[in-house]
């Protein structure tokens, strides 16, 4: 009883987790020169080109994200790694190193490379750098390591730095600022800095489903339609249907997330418009667990539906 328990709750973050990435991964994807500027602790950014992590030269966790860019006047890779909790099966390092390695064999470029950790007891041992210590064979691949919740949050919504807003609430408020508040100040700062009704709405939207990793989804729903009463599209997400749908796009991506972290294969991207047919919730949560004990990938296939 207690395995299945602890197999059942596993998959419950996974599912959640697999939506906190995905949302990640949007808002990075959507303000990348903010999160370069922040990244890079730099001023002189472009960005030349968000590149697609599906195509076979980078392909790799899903909540990757690789950007082309010109920084300082030389054309660079950024890599921004999401991690919701630490990553288990395989170290952070060594995940990293791979994907730098790709990153130079494709694009012959620098690579500046990081990983972003959204839970706060996420991230303490990674150690930001994959070494090997041998003779005449020495490797060391070093990247930057950054956890929310030791970030000052103020300056973020001090600078409106539109890219960051919505990881705010997961960031370190002002001293005795409850997280309560702390949520209510981010909303007000978030719908200053975006003018379009719908886009508003969406970015809100997002901003609520990152705040779940800390807070009550309660307390994010009262707040967040406390403040945006007018705001149909928010106010759709926060009904039963919202979060029925919201649950079920998580749990997509946490199967392909299980499924990529167990066999790195590259023909798991094509399972994902087989899984979107597939809307009964509960076949679909039964499909991750699947994915969690699937001994190769061959054996996953055949519990999907003809």
């Amino acid at each position: 009883m207690e395995e299945k328990f602890e197999q059942s709750s596993s998959i419950k973050t996974s599912s959640l987790s697999g939506q906190y990435d995905t949302v990640s991964k949007k808002v990075i994807q959507e303000n990348p020169e903010d999160w370069i500027k922040f990244g890079l602790g730099v001023q002189d950014a472009r960005v030349i080109q968000v590149i697609d992590t599906e195509q076979p030269t980078v392909r790799s966790n899903r909540a990757d994200s690789f950007i082309h860019a010109e920084v300082n006047g030389r054309e660079s890779i950024i890599h921004f790694e999401i991690q919701t909790r630490d990553s288990t099966k395989i170290p952070m390092s060594r995940r990293i190193a791979g994907y730098v390695g790709r990153c130079i064999d494709s694009f012959g470029l620098p690579v500046y490379s990081h990983v972003i950790y959204l839970h706060p007891d996420a991230g303490y041992n990674d150690p930001g750098q994959h070494v090997q210590e041998m003779d005449c064979y020495k490797i060391l691949i070093q990247y930057k390591v950054i956890r929310l919740c030791e970030l000052e949050g103020q300056s973020v919504l001090d600078a409106k730095l539109k890219g960051l807003i919505p990881f705010a609430p997961l960031m370190k408020p002002k001293e005795e600022t409850s997280s309560e508040e702390w949520l209510r100040q981010c909303v007000q700062v978030a719908k200053s800095v975006t003018q379009n009704q719908l886009h508003q709405a969406d970015y809100l939207t997002n901003l609520g489903i990152l705040s779940g990793i800390i807070l009550d989804y309660e307390i994010i729903r009262d707040i967040i339609l406390e403040e945006n009463m007018q705001e149909s599209s928010v106010i759709q997400h926060f009904t039963q249907q919202g979060i029925q749908q919201g649950v079920r796009e998580g749990t997509i991506d946490a199967i392909l997330d299980v499924l990529e972290e167990q066999f790195q294969s590259e023909d798991i991207q094509t399972l994902k418009p087989i899984l979107e047919k597939i809307e009964e919730l509960q076949n679909l949560k039964q499909l991750l667990r699947e994915a969690a004990r699937a001994n190769s990938l061959d054996a996953f296939k055949q519990t999907l539906p003809e």
